[in-house]
């Protein structure tokens, strides 16, 4: 069979698989010894069997998934793509089961399938459904048990080599808190999202390290990073000779509350020198939610920032007492209760 030919099979089958979502109770009623023989069927002699198992099956739900998967392993092409597209609707289903156990299978006929056509459109189904089922629900459920996410929608995400915009975003980054609930179990739902680029492992979240190591085996290229409980509420840009610029502040955050404001430029917090990004995030990371700190900034007039810069990357026109008025005149200190660490802080 043509690949040409493949394609209009399953084009069919799936039409089929949609009317059968229209069959009466009765016609659906059925018991486990049916359903095994449903699935037999697909592989039968008469299309019109074949065709008529392939409307009933999705209508049964989740207890149909088994047989089915164990259909499309065996050597038969026609009942392998007949088992992918009652896998499909299965999957795309509300029926959350049903689209837990689908997927697997669909992950299942892409390693073990021996016929290429099957796990090729298995992988299809997976991937073209990646930014919209897939990402939907694997977000519902990791919000839902208390995991944060970070959408990203103005930049494009590279898939296969390729730079994609979804339409409603892609999944960047996730954390997991104190207040994670999902357990081992929930970190599936992490594992969901392939186009994480980073999962943050904040202080205090439950789950074990085994865990956690098995989740970095399972998602290669994401990058795991642990977290502090507490935060600043600050974006950081590039580190300079003077300390690190702040280039975004979060209206509600510890910062934007006590008056920090984008443009200062930290040089020291809680007595310790800031030289660079990490310095700040590892300083914060050490203390607790509503802890106060002393926070020493540079604020002042851009051309004095600018000179005092210039200074400092010329030594032969360095002046100490200069350098020492300048500072101190742009010198400002704050007092910040830190916040809760949160992923959009």
């Amino acid at each position: 069979m043509t690949i040409v030919q493949n394609s209009r099979l399953l084009g069919t089958l799936l039409f089929m698989v949609a009317a059968g979502s229209v069959l009466t109770a009765d016609e659906v009623s059925t018991s486990t010894d049916q359903t095994q023989k449903l699935a037999l069927d697909l592989k039968h002699q008469d299309f019109a069997v074949r065709d008529s198992a392939t409307r009933k099956l999705p209508t049964l739900g989740p207890s149909v998934i088994a047989p089915v998967t164990e259909i499309a392993l065996q050597d038969n092409l026609e009942a392998g793509l007949r088992a992918v597209a009652i896998l499909e609707t299965l999957y795309l289903s509300e029926d959350a089961v049903a689209f837990d156990q689908a997927e697997a299978s669909l992950n299942q006929l892409i390693s073990r399938s021996r016929l290429p056509a099957v796990a090729q459109k298995a992988a299809q189904t997976l991937e073209a459904n990646r930014f919209t089922v897939t990402q939907r629900r694997a977000i519902a459920e990791v919000r839902r048990l208390g995991g944060q996410i970070q959408m990203q929608r103005d930049f494009p995400v590279l898939v296969n080599g390729e730079h994609i915009r979804p339409e409603q975003g892609w999944a960047q980054a996730a954390a997991i808190d104190r207040h994670w609930t999902g357990g081992v179990d929930g970190l599936r739902h992490l594992a969901r999202l392939k186009s994480l680029l980073k999962i943050y492992l904040v202080s205090g979240q439950p789950v074990p390290d085994e865990a956690i190591e098995d989740l970095r085996l399972e998602m290669p290229d994401t990058e795991f990073e642990p977290r502090g409980p507490a935060m600043l509420g600050v974006g950081m840009g590039l580190a300079g000779p003077l300390g690190c610029a702040i280039s975004k502040v979060s209206p509600d955050g510890a910062a934007g509350n006590a008056g920090i404001q984008v443009g200062d430029i930290v040089v020291e917090i809680a007595g310790k020198s800031v030289k660079q990004p990490q310095d700040l995030i590892d300083i914060v990371g050490g203390h607790r939610e509503n802890q106060q700190l002393e926070i020493i900034v540079l604020r002042g007039d851009p051309i004095l920032k600018y000179g005092l810069i210039e200074m400092l990357h010329q030594p032969e026109q360095f002046s100490p007492i200069l350098a020492i008025a300048i500072i101190n005149q742009m010198r400002t200190k704050f007092t910040v209760s830190l916040g809760e660490w949160s992923i959009d802080g």
